[in-house]
Order: structure tokens, then sequence, then C-alpha cells
């Protein structure tokens, strides 16, 4: 979680590390390696998500993805 707000930029590969504190889950199980969300405006926003080389404690985009991404346009 961030304290102020950030800007992500269209075309530009983020990496998102996190440390999830709580209960044990089904670690991300069934996750998606693309997320559309389309707006009232009918814009729409891309996620897509790739596998992280290194230490990514055995996670891949299909299981272990961070559980939410809060995001506005």
């Amino acid at each position: 979680m961030f304290k102020e707000p950030i800007e992500i930029l269209p075309t530009v590969c983020y990496t998102a590390c996190a440390t999830l504190k709580g209960p044990d889950s089904h670690y991300g199980t069934k996750g998606l390696k693309k997320v559309i969300h389309e707006s009232a405006t009918a814009s729409k926003t891309c996620f897509v998500f790739y596998s992280s080389p290194g230490n990514n404690n055995g996670t891949s985009i299909e299981d272990g993805q961070i559980p939410e991404i809060i995001f506005y346009t």
C-alpha cells in the first residue's frame, strides 16, 4: 500500500512485490494472465501479468498473484 497514489504509464512493465499478512488462502490459484476493466465511459484499462524470474517464492502467473489492485483513471 502506498501513502500516495503512483502513476502507472502505458506499455511500461512494473514489478509489484508485497509481504502479505493474514490467514492462509488459496495462494492466488487460478490467476489470470490478463485482466481488462471497462469503465462506464467505455474506456478500457488492461493489466497483463508475467512470471517474475528470481526469488518469487514459487509463484507464477497462475499461482500466487497479489489479491487486489485498486486503481483509478
